[in-house]
């Protein structure tokens, strides 16, 4: 995730010391029982008829963009999708145009950004081509808890302001479905090397109607959420937005499939048009892991799993069926725990549970990002209060850390005992156990568990650091490895005046 939410939400919290708002934390206090994991997973209650799922674990990035693409490409009826950012690059644009291409062939589309993010400089002019979209009558299109409607709360409860909806979902023909970490932009599609920013992050990409149908209803409840704002059409436009976003698709389509890029002098344009076209050339020419999408399939032999979406509203909403879950799925393990994450701020409750865990002998292992990594010193900040702590009162657990961008974590995954497998949308940090909406899929799968335990494990074989205590036998420190002996001094300085902003905690 961008750092865009923590940015908002440092105004936010100016905001609360004025008009004093408590931000309290919710606990969650599982009643322990002698459940198996499959016993867990048999009780999480999903509406409808109990199916199985294809599912395919994306972590390449290439693949994550191609299976948005060719998922829109081929519906044929109805599109459902929301995003917590659309960027303004080559990416977003085309993914804009590709909607476009589909509305004029009338399928019905609904699309929700969320509010906070939708006026900021990673948007920037986006907005204008999404409002020419909404012109469209089988086109419906939201702004998730619009500021403009929520900023009253400030005075009352300022959660309900800064609430997000963090959900990256897209639902096609109510059969195939992806979630996940990723939004919509270079970041996140490029190869290392290609872009400023590039995430190693995860998605599951699920055909099925039963994932489908329960998906559908994460995306209504959100949908229908009252302060919500309508995007409407413009009613006067100086340029015509929806061509450079047409114009966007085409490159874009063109260049998956390797057949390179348009000349501006070969096509009949006007002069703002071919200069767009230049200036989209120049871009996506960068990005040269996105060339063989002809060769792409959705699926390949993936055989059906059981499969359960956990969902959460936002602060804004009452349901928080992720949280509890994950809590009861720590404490009936009995080997292991895996937790990729990139922010690593860890609450009360999660923290005894993983203690429960170390203590009936299970490993746990984390692998989060360092401050070299991150795209947010905060949560590294919170991380440096806790990481030895954590270690000592958890004598199985092991953390592990990106050491640079190169290797920069994104992807929010657990794996249980080799046997249960979540991925999302969900971080380890209070902000998405209290305040943002967020969505996971659940697999009960051995053989995918193993498969995605394997991944995360080979990425980390590529380049990584591990924090490390020695401890005498009385238990005390002897000897450590952490963050002040591989960060810049400069950037230990910063997390050093950060970390004493204990009061930040709840929304980090």
């Amino acid at each position: 995730m961008k750092n865009v939410f923590r940015s908002v939400f440092v105004v936010g919290l100016m905001l609360c010391l004025l008009c004093g708002a408590v931000f309290a934390s919710t606990p969650y206090r599982p009643v322990p029982d002698n459940r198996s994991l499959s016993e867990i997973f048999t009780s999480i209650k999903v509406d409808g008829r109990f199916e199985q799922t294809r599912v395919r674990l994306i972590t390449a990035n290439d693949e994550a963009w191609y299976s948005r693409w060719k998922m829109i490409e081929d519906a044929r009826d109805t599109i459902d999708c929301t995003y917590y950012i659309v960027d303004k690059d080559i990416f977003g644009q085309a993914f804009i145009g590709l909607l476009l291409k589909k509305a004029r062939l009338g399928l019905k589309i609904r699309l929700m950004i969320d509010g906070r993010v939708y006026r900021m400089p990673y948007m920037s002019k986006m907005p204008d081509k999404i409002e020419e979209l909404a012109a469209f009558p089988n086109v419906e299109i939201k702004l998730y808890n619009s500021v403009s409607k929520s900023l009253l709360s400030a005075f009352t409860d300022l959660k309900k302001v800064v609430a997000s909806n963090h959900d990256k979902i897209i639902i096609c023909d109510g059969l195939t479905t992806i979630i996940g970490g990723r939004n919509i932009g270079a970041d996140y599609f490029a190869a290392n090397g290609e872009n400023d920013i590039v995430y190693n992050d995860a998605d599951v990409v699920m055909q099925g109607e039963h994932v489908a149908r329960q998906l559908k209803k994460a995306f209504d409840e959100e949908w229908n959420y009252l302060k919500n704002s309508v995007v409407k059409a413009d009613s006067i436009n100086f340029k015509d937005q929806l061509a450079k976003v047409d114009l966007a698709y085409r490159v874009m389509s063109r260049y998956m499939q390797g057949r390179g890029l348009f000349n501006p002098e070969k096509l009949d344009l006007s002069k703002g048009l071919k200069e767009a076209l230049v200036e989209m050339n120049k871009e996506i020419s960068g990005f040269k892991n996105i060339t063989s999408f002809a060769a792409f399939d959705l699926f390949r032999g993936e055989r059906q799993k059981p499969v359960k979406i956990l969902d959460k509203h936002s602060y804004c909403g009452p349901l928080n069926g992720i949280t509890p879950s994950l809590l009861k799925m720590i404490d009936a393990c009995r080997s292991e725990v895996i937790i990729q994450n990139p922010y690593l701020v860890i609450t009360p409750e999660v923290e005894a549970a993983l203690k429960r865990a170390s203590a009936r002998g299970a490993k746990i292992v984390f692998h989060t990002n360092s401050a070299d990594s991150t795209d947010s010193l905060f949560p590294q900040a919170f991380l440096m209060n806790d990481w030895e702590r954590l270690l000592v009162d958890m004598p199985t657990s092991r953390l592990f850390v990106a050491p640079s961008q190169n290797e920069r974590l994104h992807a929010k995954i657990f794996v249980f005992d080799g046997l249960i497998t979540v991925v999302g949308s969900y971080n380890m940090d209070p902000l998405s156990e209290q305040v943002n909406s967020e969505v996971v899929a659940a697999i009960h799968d051995k053989p995918f568990a193993q498969m995605t335990r394997n991944r995360i494990f080979n990425l980390m074989k590529k380049n990584i650091i591990e924090y490390r205590l020695e401890l005498d036998s009385e238990g005390r420190i002897i000897k450590r490895f952490g963050p002040e002996d591989h960060v810049k001094s400069e950037t230990v300085k910063k997390m050093n005046r950060l970390r004493k902003l204990q009061w930040l905690r709840p929304l980090i």
